[in-house]
């Protein structure tokens, strides 16, 4: 029977196989890959496929806008008893857009005469008085 040093057991071996010595590089320079791939997806904002050459939001297929002046100006002015789910309807533009080009509106306590931006800055044409 072998005789113990202080009645431990001794370490462990080092991994020496070939697969911890070629997995390991390899799912580092996987990780920043994929650290850089989101990171840059996520940047560049003018490839969005909602929006046209010029910035405006292109048609939906099958979706005809009823507030088509306010499409093309890009900005809505919210009436009595609208709310970002009617202009959604109207523009045939999806909530989650809107959210997003409008992160400042609190669609809880959106009042009437609120702007509503249809595409990226579209109420500031309506503050400028275009």
């Amino acid at each position: 029977m072998e005789a113990r040093q202080g009645g431990r057991r001794p370490p462990n071996p080092k991994p020496t196989g070939w697969a911890a010595r070629i997995l390991a590089p390899l799912a580092l320079v996987a990780a920043a890959a994929a650290i850089v791939f989101v990171v840059t997806g996520s940047l560049s904002s003018s490839d969005d496929p909602d929006n046209g050459r010029d910035g405006r939001r292109q048609a939906s297929p099958g979706c005809r806008p009823d507030a088509e002046q306010a499409v093309e100006d890009g900005f809505y002015v919210i009436e009595l008893g609208e709310d970002l789910s009617v202009v959604a309807a109207r523009t045939c533009i999806p909530i989650e857009r809107l959210m997003r080009l409008n992160e400042n509106l609190d669609p809880q306590l959106i009042q009437v005469g609120s702007c509503v931006d249809l595409r990226f800055e579209g109420c500031k044409a309506l503050a400028e008085g275009n």
